[in-house]
């Protein structure tokens, strides 16, 4: 029976709201940081519920931080053919692991678009694109959409920001959201890159764990604030060049290599 048609027993719900009250709890007094993430191990072996609580607390953790505000930003998950997805017009921190709608990565959906977030092609499109990825998240964080607004893409400023994220965060264009131009734009460069900026726009984030994910958004918004800072105080900010990221691949053993995309069946 599919998850969102499971009927539960009083006692499941109650059980399932205390495992997020203590999660939500745990959040607070422990903040997601980039250098604590979660193995795909650990997130493979999590049942979909776990994830979509994980998921939910995520949603709550973003909003604090001040990535999106109002009903800004959609954030999803992959449970083999499927993508859990947040729901049209929702805020992310007042969601439940009960609100996420499921789509199929691969074949036609149609009812349950009336329910997902407007950026759901988005989404679908990074997880055909990315088939290790089992996360996606779409937020505003300020200092990104400042540097989208000025033209500028993230480059590896630092160590940590290359092991974290790459030797990039490539700047999109601006195009309109929701569409799938949008969604094929993104998954074009997705398929090179965990972080994409969209211009005027915000960022969007896939990784291999909700934590990941979560981690990803810090070091890119941290990066973006430097930069822009680099930029106030010189008009320009220095980035790591190809022989020193070249060496850091050597002394590290972390290579960030183009991935093949699934084919749409």
């Amino acid at each position: 029976m599919p998850h969102f048609l499971k009927v539960v027993e009083t006692s499941e719900v109650s059980a399932t709201a205390q495992v997020e009250q203590s999660l939500f709890s745990f959040l607070s007094v422990f903040p997601f940081r980039p250098s604590i993430p979660v193995s795909t191990r650990e997130e493979l072996s999590m049942t979909l519920d776990s994830r979509l609580v994980s998921l939910a607390a995520a949603g709550h953790k973003l909003v604090e931080n001040g990535f999106v505000h109002g009903s800004g930003g959609n954030i999803s998950l992959r449970w083999d053919e499927l993508c859990y997805i947040s729901p049209a017009g929702a805020r992310l921190d007042r969601l439940t692991s009960a609100d996420f709608v499921p789509l199929n990565v691969h074949t036609q959906n149609t009812w349950q678009l009336r329910r997902a977030s407007g950026e759901h092609a988005m989404h679908l499109a990074c997880y055909r694109a990315r088939p290790d990825a089992a996360t996606v998240l779409h937020v505003h964080p300020p200092n990104c959409v400042a540097l989208g607004c000025a033209g500028l893409s993230i480059p590896a400023i630092t160590p940590d920001f290359f092991l974290a994220v790459g030797s990039q965060t490539p700047l999109l264009p601006y195009l309109t959201p929701t569409t799938q131009e949008l969604a094929d734009a993104v998954a074009a460069l997705i398929v090179d890159h965990d972080t994409v900026l969209l211009r005027n726009h915000g960022l969007v984030v896939v990784a291999e764990s909700t934590e990941s994910a979560l981690s990803k958004v810090l070091v890119v918004e941290e990066a973006a604030r430097i930069v822009l800072l680099a930029h106030a105080a010189s008009g320009q900010c220095s980035a790591l060049s190809a022989e020193e990221i070249k060496e850091l691949e050597r002394v590290t053993g972390k290579y960030h290599r183009r991935r093949k995309p699934e084919t749409e069946t």
